[in-house]
């Protein structure tokens, strides 16, 4: 099995790398993590560079690259540490979209003239859709929410949020909401890494008919194809935050000097800088599988539990290595910390996933 990038691959990749270092250098970068700052950016990197279609199908108005560009693009923006709606809406809602034929919907995202983000997490799923409790019930000519959702990213900049919700007799339906019409029920607030996020508290949220795009148990599958992908894009973000904070981890240790000599002359700290490489490498194998074979849950639940604890390490690793200096606004070091600690507990953290991944080879 060949894995390496084929030539359009690899374009890709020293495309959005050059781009990115270019105009998203670290000095400049807290400039474009304010919510709509971060929204700006990402359209005009869509607009010179046309990656938001990378991924997305033919039939969808995509280029078709599937996880594998999503791997190239996530792994680039976390080298980049850019803080963008790329997995939230050209990769977790474009596929839900797709998988649903919601084409029109999903084309307008991959021509970049639609900002939909999805609601995925509740206080029990964690990442497991299929354990959703907000509650959709008719009311007359129209629909009743109720229950909350956790952490969506980028909900008070999208144009459209997917909520997913339970009918009665436990069948999923899913709603296109926008969210200037939530009022109340949104609650903005920014994560420890900068990015915009909300939770959606719905207490009696009253929708139209026409709110509701699909019902059924192809809603359930398209939401379990879609988090997928968003996991093994997940990890390949990972993948480019690790190789970061490894890098300026041994660069410091150059530079940095005890007893009149480098720390890197300390063979203790050798090898624990190699720990660290060691699981970096980890991190990108696995994160190269769940892009292979994003229609296994069971590698999908594998990947992200290997990356929860690998990232966990190197970045605990490179802010020890760091020494006070680690956590500063001025050396880049820990705010790759800080992206790594929300990535750990996106849609599952390794123990939820090692739990998953057992279940699964249970039942198979």
């Amino acid at each position: 099995m060949d894995l390496k990038l084929d030539e359009q691959q690899e374009l890709l990749k020293q495309s959005l790398d050059r781009y990115l270092e270019k105009t998203l250098p670290f000095d400049v970068r807290r400039e474009h993590t304010s919510g709509d700052d971060s929204v700006t950016f990402w359209k005009i990197l869509e607009s010179e560079l046309g990656i938001a279609a990378a991924g997305i199908e033919e039939r969808s108005g995509g280029f078709g690259g599937g996880s594998e560009s999503e791997m190239i693009i996530s792994a680039a923006l976390g080298r980049a540490l850019a803080v963008t709606p790329y997995i939230a809406c050209h990769v977790l809602s474009a596929t839900v979209l797709d998988e649903l034929g919601q084409t029109e919907l999903a084309q307008r995202i991959a021509g970049g003239e639609l900002f939909v983000t999805t609601a995925i997490e509740e206080p029990q799923t964690r990442g497991d859709v299929a354990l959703t409790r907000m509650r959709a019930e008719r009311a007359g000519a129209s629909w009743r929410l109720t229950g909350t959702k956790l952490v969506v990213d980028f909900a008070a900049q999208a144009e459209l949020i997917l909520l997913p919700a339970k009918v009665d007799g436990g069948e999923f339906a899913l709603f296109a909401v926008d969210p200037a019409t939530l009022g109340a029920s949104l609650k903005p607030y920014s994560l420890i890494d900068d990015t915009p996020s909300a939770d959606v508290v719905c207490d009696g949220l009253e929708l139209p008919e026409d709110a509701c795009i699909a019902t059924g148990e192809k809603v359930l599958s398209a939401l379990e194809k879609a988090v997928a992908r968003a996991l093994a894009a997940v990890c390949a973000e990972a993948s480019g935050i690790a190789s970061v904070m490894v890098a300026d981890t041994v660069e410091y240790s150059k530079e940095r000097e005890q007893f009149g000599v480098p720390i890197s002359s300390f063979q203790a700290l050798q090898h624990r800088m190699v720990d660290m490489w060691s699981k970096a490498q980890e991190i990108e194998a696995a994160s190269l599988l769940a892009s292979l074979k994003v229609d296994d849950p069971t590698a999908i639940s594998a990947a992200k539990a290997t990356v929860g604890d690998a990232l966990r390490l190197i970045g605990q690793e490179a802010v020890q290595l760091h020494g006070a200096m680690g956590l500063t606004e001025e050396l880049r070091v820990g705010h790759y910390f800080k992206r790594a600690t929300v990535i750990e507990n996106r849609l599952g953290t390794a123990a939820d996933h090692v739990e998953r991944y057992r279940m699964l080879r249970q039942v198979g």
